[in-house]
């Protein structure tokens, strides 16, 4: 531990806050990438209760955590008040902590280790870090100025982040907007059915497409593996396996990985290539069934146990049509209802599930057609998120450095 620095236990700098008071009735979520957001602003369904009699008091500055999830570090800080599920668990800041830097500390690998140690349950799906077990971690922070400097530092990175990834996904809009206008009376038709019903719609062939099942179209799925490993990312020349947040909205993210060290387990056959079309099996509810293409990914990389491989039938036509198709809304409702799963923070959803997708399907030259629309777009789209990949290698750097404190900063005078 450096000089001047403080080894303390969560308990000592976050007090279980147990309100309900509701004086501000604002409905907020906790996301993975966005940290404590309203939930109307988070892209997923407004799952809450009618009865909110039960939810927290969440505070400006309050740390939020998801208690099913904290294994995987997904917390925040709240920039403003409101209420969430009893699903969380809201942290009051005491002492001389900034609640950024905090924010920032619980994201650090090697903290959320500790969390997936303590966290408690039989299966993935139920572990969970209750108060109890979280306060009782050992942290070490430095004197409030340099906690400030840090969370500013990282803070404006991430802002950096935010602004390319938004406007990646305008270019994205842009390439969309073209999609829907080829698509625009079969995605009435799904829109229209209810999920339920969807299936009577295959067969049909409103103009250029025609509905048909998804498994019609897959020659076979593929599944990965997912040892038990270290957070650690796979260094060059390395073997790894993907985490399920390779597959996110904004693409794949290759970063998103753990190395392998035990070359015994190392197998060729699922390794992931470029081209390859992968879906997550496995998720949060609003990104389970999340598909993409891998443009381009470094080798020695293989699938997870939550993400899966399809492998279109020879001539059946191009996978990044497939995936743009998966990645709508229209589309999308069918998996949500699909998902199935005990908790409200994990879905899965079954290989038989994802074959009996209705979806509206053209021949070669119709997805040939798109794809030409979409291919100004999608360079486009591509730049950004290159450097966004670039940014976040820069963030991971800084918090590696700042929050063990290999890396001393001090506020500016």
């Amino acid at each position: 531990m450096c000089d001047a620095w403080k080894r303390v236990a969560l308990g000592d700098v976050l007090r279980l806050r147990s309100e309900r008071r509701h004086s501000v009735t604002t409905l907020l979520s906790v996301t993975a990438d966005r940290g404590v957001i309203r939930q109307s602003e988070s892209g997923r369904r407004d799952s809450s209760s009618a009865d909110k009699s039960l939810y927290w008091d969440v505070h400006p500055g309050d740390v939020v955590y998801n208690t099913m999830r904290m294994w995987q570090g997904v917390s925040g800080v709240a920039g403003e008040g409101g209420i969430v599920s009893p699903a969380y668990t809201v942290c009051e800041p005491v002492a001389e902590v900034n609640s950024r830097f905090l924010g920032w500390l619980l994201k650090d690998p090697k903290l959320v280790v500790k969390f997936l140690n303590r966290s408690q349950g039989l299966v993935s799906d139920t572990w969970n870090l209750k108060y109890s077990e979280f306060e009782k971690i050992d942290i070490d922070i430095p004197p409030l100025p340099e906690q400030q400097r840090i969370a500013e530092i990282l803070d404006e990175v991430d802002a950096q982040i935010r602004l390319t990834l938004n406007e990646a996904q305008k270019v994205g809009a842009a390439r969309n907007s073209g999609l829907r206008h080829m698509l625009g009376e079969p995605l009435k038709s799904l829109a229209e059915a209810e999920v339920s019903q969807v299936d009577n719609l295959v067969g049909m062939a409103p103009g250029k497409f025609q509905f048909v099942l998804l498994g019609d179209l897959i020659q076979s799925i593929e599944a990965g593996n997912s040892p038990d490993l270290e957070g650690k990312p796979a260094g060059e020349g390395q073997w790894g396996f993907l985490k399920v947040s390779a597959v996110g909205r904004d693409g794949f993210r290759e970063e998103e990985n753990k190395r392998l060290d035990d070359t015994s387990l190392i197998d060729p056959s699922i390794e992931v290539r470029p081209g390859d079309l992968l879906i997550t099996r496995a998720n949060t509810p609003d990104l389970v069934g999340m598909a993409c293409v891998v443009e381009q990914t470094r080798p020695g990389l293989m699938l997870c146990d939550k993400t899966l491989r399809l492998n279109l039938r020879a001539g059946a036509g191009s996978p990044e049509f497939l995936s743009d198709l998966l990645r709508l809304p229209e589309v999308r409702r069918q998996i949500e209802v699909a998902a199935t799963g005990t908790s409200s923070s994990m879905k899965n959803i079954s290989q038989e599930s994802i074959k009996n997708l209705v979806i509206p399907w053209g021949a070669v030259d119709v997805q040939a057609e798109s794809m030409k629309l979409a291919s100004g777009f999608k360079e486009k789209r591509a730049n950004f998120l290159k450097d966004a990949v670039k940014l976040r290698s820069v963030k991971k750097a800084l918090m590696d450095d700042l929050l063990s404190g290999k890396i001393r900063v001090t506020a500016p005078a």
